[in-house]
């Protein structure tokens, strides 16, 4: 509270304005409305509801600042005018100490909070950061970054699951993109002269689909603002956009303002989602128009997840196993599925559809997202061969409509892997395996096989941090590391770490493939709750029979593609290998 203490004092403390920041209109009375707005209890924050655009519900809430001051400006001329006087961040932490007033919002979702990069770099932020509940810092492109390298490293520091970042006015200029491509952060915010009118605009819907298509690769969540009409809604949603936040939804105010619900196509409704199913007009010609086998599975995924709230995923048969290709709303998923392991596999190997209204009831149900009901495999038929599966899992009971919609979609891909084939032409990092395998195969030690081993998935992946443990005596001990967040990873108890290689017991590996607002759990959520954005987990093998852990983590979100998936099992065959050729410490 001593900062707060102070801010009442900070313009009368001032020697004089800044000499290098113009006058704005009005200023002799905007300084004494900022006079007032720094004395504790004059900011009021109202909230506004950000959604999630696929089944309506709450996410978070922005917090906007007001005041019941006398005065006909808003805030953005008060954080203008308290730049020209020298006292922007005290302004700012003003803010900040009216949203810790207002309290936590109910449930599990996030404040968004707006800050400039100049008042982060400050130290006094840090105390009214840690009284704020989980948070989002946004970080608009009209106030410049002075030190970017400084900037990372206190985000760093703060990066847990209860502070995340995002970069505000994207697509406004240039300096937005600069934020985004340094600093890389957890969220997008779409500026909303895109949003605008956006469904009577190509131009505008050309460039919100580049921007969904960036920030999906990079796994960061697009936010857009500033929705206004059904018709913008709609437009929004045939991009992609995963949140959304506007006036159509809910105007701020105080308390926490629920949002409108929607029907099916995006007509706003108060009795809630209509379940009936969507046209697949739309899915079929986006599909038609994919050249890559893995564009065409991220068209199904994203119709299926934004439709009827599933987390689909999509595998494909490559080596004997089932590769994951392609998948929406959870951040874990199983890859190497072998034939006959859990309800994909027994799918793939029976060559029929499973359908099981209730997983918890059959043993071959795996468990990768919490809170799953229902789960429906339809395997991928082309030209009379099984080629993947069409995986589905639900938070609820799966419907005749919705299953025939799941198997209608499982052709159109199936018709789109007849045309496109099933070779990516996304590039392949096993290069990058064959620079470091002879190191592994040629170790003398533990020690210096797991230091080689963690070396090269770090490489092989474009990862930060990876430990090695190999199994002795039942137990698993750390045996090489590397990075600077390592001593994080490392830190999982024996538990957890006994959890992890369950989950991999059967399977070749797991791995985060999406935003932060996908579903996780157990030790892989302990990860992200630290504040990783990916995550790998393999076992190191040996003719089959585990003998040691691996898992790579990183801070920043992003899509671990199949080819560098098999780079990392291959790793881990060979440590395992070399492992056995070494024998026991």
């Amino acid at each position: 509270m001593a900062v707060r203490s102070q801010v009442g004092h900070a313009v009368q403390d001032r020697a004089g304005p800044r000499p290098d920041v113009p006058l704005p209109v009005g200023g002799e009375s905007l300084t004494r409305l900022v006079e007032q707005l720094l004395r504790p209890g004059a900011i009021e924050m109202a909230a506004q509801p950000i959604v999630r655009l696929a089944d309506g519900s709450i996410l978070g809430f922005e917090m906007l600042a007001r005041t019941s001051l006398p005065c006909s400006s808003g805030p953005d001329q008060w954080l203008e005018h308290a730049t020209y006087l020298g006292v922007r961040t005290e302004l700012e932490l003003a803010c900040l100490h009216a949203v810790c007033d207002r309290g936590a919002p109910p449930g599990d979702v996030r404040l968004f909070v707006n800050l400039s990069a100049r008042t982060l770099l400050d130290p006094r932020v840090d105390a009214v950061l840690h009284r704020l509940p989980p948070r989002v810092l946004e970080i608009t492109e009209h106030e410049p970054v002075p030190d970017y390298q400084e900037l990372r490293r206190r985000l760093q520091m703060w990066s847990t699951a209860s502070t995340m970042l995002a970069i505000d006015d994207v697509g406004a200029g240039y300096s937005s993109m600069s934020h985004v491509l340094q600093l890389h952060p957890q969220f997008i915010k779409i500026d909303r002269s895109l949003v605008h009118k956006a469904h009577r605009d190509p131009n505008k819907l050309a460039v919100l689909r580049g921007l969904v298509g960036f920030a999906r690769q990079g796994g960061i969540t697009s936010l857009a603002e500033g929705v206004e009409t059904t018709e913008e809604l709609n437009a929004l949603r045939s991009v992609g956009i995963d949140l959304v936040q506007g006036y159509l939804l809910a105007r701020p105010g105080d308390g926490w303002p629920q949002p409108r619900r929607w029907r099916g196509a995006g007509s706003l409704s108060a009795e809630g989602p209509d379940t009936s199913a969507p046209s697949m007009e739309s899915l079929v010609e986006r599909v038609e128009k994919t050249l890559d086998p893995t564009d065409a599975a991220d068209e199904v995924t994203a119709y299926l997840n934004e439709n009827f709230e599933f987390l689909p995923s999509v595998y494909v048969e490559r080596g004997g196993v089932l590769r994951f290709l392609s998948g929406r709303g959870q951040w874990q998923v199983l890859d190497g599925i072998e034939a006959g392991v859990g309800l994909t596999g027994s799918a793939f190997a029976a060559g029929e559809p499973i359908l099981v209204q209730e997983v918890s009831g059959d043993p071959r149900y795996r468990e990768a997202v919490p809170g799953i009901v229902a789960e429906f495999a339809v395997p991928l038929i082309v030209q009379r061969r099984i080629v993947g599966v069409l995986n589905v899992d639900a938070p609820m009971a799966i419907d005749d409509t919705q299953a025939h919609a799941v198997r209608a979609v499982a052709g159109v891909l199936e018709d789109a892997f007849a045309r496109t084939g099933l070779t990516t032409s996304r590039g392949s990092p096993l290069v990058d395996f064959g620079w470091h395998a002879p190191r592994i195969a040629e170790s003398r030690s533990i020690g210096e096989m797991a230091v080689t081993t963690v070396t090269a998935s770090v490489a092989v992946a474009r990862l930060q941090s990876a430990v090695l443990w190999t199994r002795a005596r039942g137990s698993l001990v750390p045996q090489g590391s590397t990075g600077s967040r390592a001593d994080a990873i490392a830190s999982l108890s024996s538990v957890e770490l006994e959890q992890l290689a369950g989950l991999v017991s059967h399977v070749a590996s797991s791995y985060s493939t999406g935003p932060v607002i996908s579903r996780t759990f157990g030790p892989m959520g302990l990860l992200r709750d630290q504040g990783f954005g990916t995550v790998f987990v393999a076992a190191i093998r040996d003719r089959g029979v585990p003998s040691g852990l691996l898992v790579l983590a990183g801070p920043d979100a992003g899509i671990i593609e199949t080819e560098a998936v098999q780079a990392l099992e291959l790793l881990c065959v060979l440590a395992g290998v070399t492992l056995a050729r070494i024998g026991p410490a």
